[in-house]
């Protein structure tokens, strides 16, 4: 059984696996697709019954049910020890402008999202990890599709 200390490792990694540039729908980078329309999104990690992929923001939501549960099983926690475990997503509430990294290397305007994933323990020990990137909307004249998505 790891140790309670071992949880900082698997938010770190949870947010970063989820918020990477692998983490499309319909082969383009899901958050460039959610984020006009999100304005704070709140997701139990620990729910069974993950909604049905039909949109980004289903998708979204039924990911990071996925992704939490990989890391979970990857550092060997036993699912039972954990009481909660949530994740908020919020978005800023005014555009700023910034370099986009990559092939493209424009100046694009997007928002600031905020991931903040807590889990507590059943003795109510709680562990917190924030992540924040910049988000540019999805633009298909400077996006290509991901060739996963064949």
């Amino acid at each position: 059984m790891p140790h309670r200390k071992d949880i900082k490792g698997v938010l770190h990694n949870f947010l970063g696996t989820y918020t990477s540039r692998y983490a499309d729908f319909d082969g383009y980078w899901l958050w460039g697709l959610l984020v006009e329309e999100l304005k704070e999104l709140h997701i139990d990690l620990l729910q069974s019954d993950s909604p049905a992929s039909t949109s980004a923001s289903t998708y979204a939501i039924s990911l990071a049910v996925v992704k939490f549960s990989e890391q979970i099983e990857k550092a060997g926690f036993d699912f039972l020890v954990i009481r909660k475990a949530n994740l908020v997503i919020t978005r800023s509430k005014t555009t700023r402008t910034d370099l986009q990294a990559g092939q493209t290397g424009l100046a694009r305007t997007g928002y600031d999202l905020r991931f903040e994933t807590t889990v507590e323990f059943n003795d109510r020990k709680a562990y917190k990890n924030v992540l924040s990137l910049f988000v540019a909307p999805h633009d298909p004249k400077v996006e290509a599709q991901s060739a996963r998505s064949a």
